[in-house]
């Protein structure tokens, strides 16, 4: 197989200087931010208060909502919390519970309802004509207002003035499966950015929602800013925050590669499996494909244990491992990504039975550059890109930029006894 034919590049192990901020003490953070908008004159003593959480891994997010509970709970409010994940956890309010408890999120460890639904109804319509659904609970006597919180960040589908955070959350994670259907089937004709916006603005303007809760993280993944606002605040700040959000992304440091090797995907990592803007493939109709990078192949090797067999944004690659699609929970990866409106997201790749034959396969697609002098780039996940291996055909580049650390000297491509790359 490749893993006897290919001649593997040399690699070196190289670090990206990256200075950012974070908040030190995130619970008197979040409680001075939420005390800033006054909490009592937006929640009435005996109200039932419903805090979103979604089904990713945000930072600090444990704590965050112990403190929004704290806070809800200062003012006389009953607080549970409310899963938002659209599609995610099978669409169903027991894997939604499932999920939550994942990211340490339970009605045990919080000490309040986690109350689920499944279940989405139709409120309303947009101008634009797009019906807008929201999680049954919303509509009940078990809600009486709803604090919206979520991350603002970059999506990984489209690029706009507002992407993934507050409005998204709102109008895919509100929705459930049928609302998160609806909203993808949309933007298909009208684009993502228009339908999520106006969706979700639907939705802040007819929920009762007392006001909504957004953090920000830096490339190492910690929290540098949070912020509370009012829902007539929400569309100018969530733009604001996707400016620092932006400003925080960590991407590979060269703009054109022949092979990227990945060792993990999941959907902790990125919404997408693996974040695109880091590969530069995006692979959703209608959708410009990112410029930059240009990476001639992607070979991902495993998909993380918090996705439970999930790979949404396996198709991105070119080359997988068997020991991935053995895991593959195909329901869940079909599902989500037809909800999606991305079936390209759930294609498997050429696989083979070791991680070395994987990457020298890939080295073989590569045109007429030789597989020892390929341009290749070996990171964990699209979110850690900070310590990385690259080739040697690389390697000049390193030592001529201020920004990159070479951290040890060319060696072989390590592989272990069954032909596993040895991890970053």
């Amino acid at each position: 197989m490749y893993a006897e034919t290919v001649n593997f590049p040399r690699m070196a192990r190289v670090k990206q200087i990256i200075a950012q901020s974070a908040i030190k003490d995130i619970r008197s953070a979040v409680s001075e931010e939420v005390k800033r908008i006054n909490v009592a004159d937006l929640i009435k003593p005996g109200e039932k208060v419903g805090i979103t959480v979604g089904s990713r891994g945000i930072a600090n997010l444990k704590v965050i909502v112990e403190v929004l509970i704290e806070e809800v709970e200062q003012v006389g409010g009953e607080p549970f919390i409310l899963p938002a994940m659209g599609s995610h956890g099978g669409g169903t309010a027991e894997g939604q519970i499932e999920m939550l408890k994942s990211l340490g999120i339970s009605s045990e460890t919080m000490n309040v309802p986690v109350i689920a639904c499944g279940e989405a109804s139709q409120i309303g319509t947009t101008q634009q004509g797009i019906p807008v659904y929201v999680n049954n609970i919303t509509l009940s006597e078990q809600l009486d207002k709803v604090i919206i919180f979520n991350r603002v960040k970059e999506h990984t589908e489209f690029e706009g003035e507002i992407e993934s955070g507050i409005h998204k959350i709102c109008a895919i994670g509100i929705g459930n499966p049928k609302g998160a259907l609806t909203v993808h089937q949309y933007s298909l004709d009208f684009g993502y950015e228009k339908t999520i916006t106006e969706v979700g603005a639907y939705i802040i303007n007819h929920l009762p929602v007392a006001f909504a809760f957004a953090t920000v993280e830096n490339y190492y993944h910690k929290t540098a800013h949070l912020k509370a606002m009012l829902p007539n605040e929400i569309a100018d700040e969530e733009k604001r925050l996707l400016k620092l959000a932006k400003s925080n992304l960590g991407k590979i440091p060269f703009e054109e590669l022949d092979v990227l090797i990945i060792d993990e995907m999941g959907k902790n990592v990125s919404g997408a499996g693996m974040d695109t803007n880091v590969i530069g493939r995006i692979l959703v109709f209608g959708q410009k494909e990112p410029e930059k990078p240009v990476i001639k192949r992607i070979v991902v090797l495993d998909t993380t244990e918090e996705s439970h067999g999930m790979a949404t944004g396996v198709g991105l690659a070119d080359f997988t491992t068997k020991k991935l699609v053995d895991k593959l929970d195909l329901w869940s990866t079909y599902f989500n990504c037809i909800t999606a409106q991305a079936p390209e997201k759930g294609r498997i790749p050429i696989y083979f039975a070791t991680e070395k034959d994987s990457i020298g396969a890939a080295l073989t697609c590569i045109g007429i550059t030789k597989p020892e002098d390929a341009r290749v780039v070996h990171i964990q996940n699209t979110n850690e890109v900070e310590i990385i291996e690259v080739s040697e055909s690389l390697v000049k580049e390193v030592v001529d930029r201020s920004n990159l650390q070479l951290l040890e000297e060319l060696k072989p491509m390590q592989f272990d006894e069954v032909g596993n790359i040895i991890r970053i």
